[in-house]
């Protein structure tokens, strides 16, 4: 045989020159495309027939497996399939569609029904990387669904009192026109996203950054400019991930989710690279939001992955009842079982684990619906780490400490099981990862929505019909070198009323004590007739104060340095009225 003259085809340029032909074949026939995966042993059985005229130049699987290594460097191997049934494959390459031997592929792998999962199914897909595909129709395996509610550029909101005050500090023309280009860009992206049209995608990113003039890229690169745009790309984000993967309990294909996975890794590369040569600030601005969106698409994906397995289980009432028996065994010996070395509020802490724990057990076999159980350990999340926490520090604290408890229980479990030999191991490892990843899912995003929050800082906002920005000399603001004739405090005009409305959310406390919020006047610009409202809102136990100027009919949302957040409305109330009310209200219910 052939192989025997070089051990290595790596080795050197005369292993590469020996089996040049089979390198070439290689590179005619498969090409990179993340996200797919091809067979070892079909692949080599295919090479195996193409040379079959000349038997004497065959090489074996090792030598074989060793070339498309040498093509393929970066190759990943994976074992898929059914117990009993599984295949290695090669992950991160598939057949081209233009291969003479693509057609004996597809039906080769369909006799032998390999367990490829995403791996040649070749329905629509993008056209990542210059890869033909074959573009044909299936509704389970569609890159993106679409969705006949509503549309998301409808539900982009501006930031217009924030745009007011970055064109009075920059350049009005640039600031204004560049506003407007940006929040086109993100629209247009979220409708792209939306029509199914991923392969505009990369275009209309390419196009946009690379169309900027120099003067433009400075400005973009400013601090308070990048944190503008910084709270469009929060947006942006969450509205293509509304779109891809609202809710990870959905039912959709495998193919799907990983078609999601790989546009969200292209969606970053395709944006790092339009990025290249801008300045260090906007770039690490960019990558920064961009990998948080990539993350959290990941979680959720994985997590729909595991609920799509986990149903089969809750749908097998055999499956169920060995499990919860088993797991109902584990916790009664648990004293055994599980570390008992700990004491006082550690072991109090402990026993709460092994309640929420028994509270899922107790569950097993009344539902098949799995939001029931994700429900039941919200709850305990919401009563552990949530409710107590009074600030972010003290809910990083108590997340973590959460987090290490469960999964030392839940790991606790699987050991005794293993112990023991429960037949349930197979249904309760998954149930265990599940569990595991749903916490991360719940804490890691609670803590990305207000990392979020806190880099745009207090925001001011106006209803989404309402975008236009107001030229410098038409602004109703009171600019301090402005003849005081301009605008003017009107007795006849009813005083105003501010309610204050407390955003009771992840560990913002619900109270609202040292929390004073005062009118100081109001204005009234005689161009436009528009009043402003000069309101005052001071934190006693911060010491700490915000004075905002709120047209009225409008509202502000505020963040203080505690974290809490409240929403001002201002409106017009009888002569009668007191001008200062207070409300406090669950963010939920708004």
């Amino acid at each position: 045989m052939a192989e025997g003259v070089a051990a290595s085809p790596s080795g050197g340029a005369g292993g590469r020159g020996l089996h040049s032909g089979i390198i070439q074949w290689l590179v005619d026939n498969f090409c990179i495309c993340e996200g797919y995966s091809v067979p070892r042993c079909l692949m080599y059985e295919i090479y195996v027939e193409t040379c079959g005229q000349n038997a004497q130049n065959q090489v074996n699987p090792a030598t074989f497996g060793k070339l498309v290594r040498l093509v393929f460097p970066d190759l990943g191997t994976r074992r898929l399939g059914t117990r009993g049934s599984a295949r290695y494959h090669y992950d991160g390459i598939c057949i081209k569609k233009s291969s003479f031997f693509y057609a004996q592929y597809c039906y080769l792998l369909g006799e032998k029904r390999y367990h490829s999962g995403d791996v040649v199914a070749f329905e629509k897909s993008t056209n990542y990387d210059s890869i033909t595909q074959q573009e044909g129709t299936s509704e389970n395996h569609s890159p993106i669904k679409t969705d006949p509610a509503g549309s998301a550029v409808s539900e982009f909101r501006r930031c217009p009192f924030w745009e007011q005050e970055l064109a009075r500090k920059h350049p009005y023309d640039m600031m204004a026109f560049l506003a407007d280009e940006y929040c086109n860009y993100c629209q247009d992206i979220l409708q792209n996203v939306r029509n199914q049209e991923l392969e505009r995608v990369e275009d209309l990113l390419t196009s946009f950054w690379k169309s900027l003039q120099r003067e433009t890229v400075v400005l973009m690169s400013l601090p308070d400019v990048c944190q503008l745009f910084k709270c469009y790309d929060v947006q942006m984000y969450k509205g293509i991930e509304d779109v891809l993967l609202h809710d990870f309990l959905e039912d959709v294909s495998i193919q799907y989710l990983k078609s999601v996975r790989l546009f969200s890794k292209k969606f970053k590369l395709w944006l790092l690279n339009a990025l290249e040569g801008f300045p260090a600030l906007l770039q690490i601005s960019k990558l920064k939001e961009v990998t948080v969106f990539v993350k959290r698409l990941r979680r959720k994906t994985y997590l729909s992955n595991m609920a799509k397995t986990m149903r089969m289980v809750l749908k097998n009432n055999t499956r169920v009842n060995i499990l919860k028996s088993d797991l109902h065994a584990i916790v009664d010996m648990s004293e055994k079982a599980l570390p008992s070395s700990l004491s006082g509020a550690d072991d109090l802490a402990r026993n709460m684990e092994i309640k929420c724990l028994s509270n899922l057990i107790s569950l097993l076999g009344t539902s098949t619906d799995l939001s029931v159980f994700l429900n039941c350990l919200s709850s305990n999340l919401q009563a552990l780490v949530f409710q107590p926490s009074r600030s972010k520090e003290e809910f990083i604290k108590l997340a973590a400490s959460f987090q290490l408890r469960w999964n030392f229980l839940l790991t606790a479990v699987s050991k005794a099981m293993t112990l023991c030999h429960r037949d349930s191991f197979g249904s309760w490892h998954l149930f265990h990862l599940l569990l595991v990843e749903y916490v991360i899912h719940i804490l890691q995003s609670c803590i990305e929505e207000e990392e979020e929050d806190d880099d745009v800082g207090s925001l001011q906002e106006m209803p989404p019909d309402d975008h236009s920005l107001v030229r410098p000399d038409q602004t109703p603001f009171h600019p301090p070198e402005s003849p005081p004739s301009q605008e003017h405090r009107s007795p006849s005009v009813d005083p105003p009323r501010a309610v204050l409305t407390h955003m009771t959310q992840s560990w913002c406390p619900a109270g609202m004590n040292g929390v004073v919020l005062g009118v100081l006047g109001f204005l009234v610009d005689t161009v436009t007739g528009e009043k402003l409202i000069q309101v005052l809102l001071e934190d006693k136990a911060t010491e700490s104060t915000v004075k905002l100027s709120l047209p009225v009919g409008q509202e502000a949302l505020v963040t203080l340095k505690d974290g809490q957040k409240f929403v001002i409305h201002i409106s017009d109330v009888p002569q009668s009225s007191g001008n200062i009310y207070f409300r406090e209200s669950n963010a939920n219910n708004k």
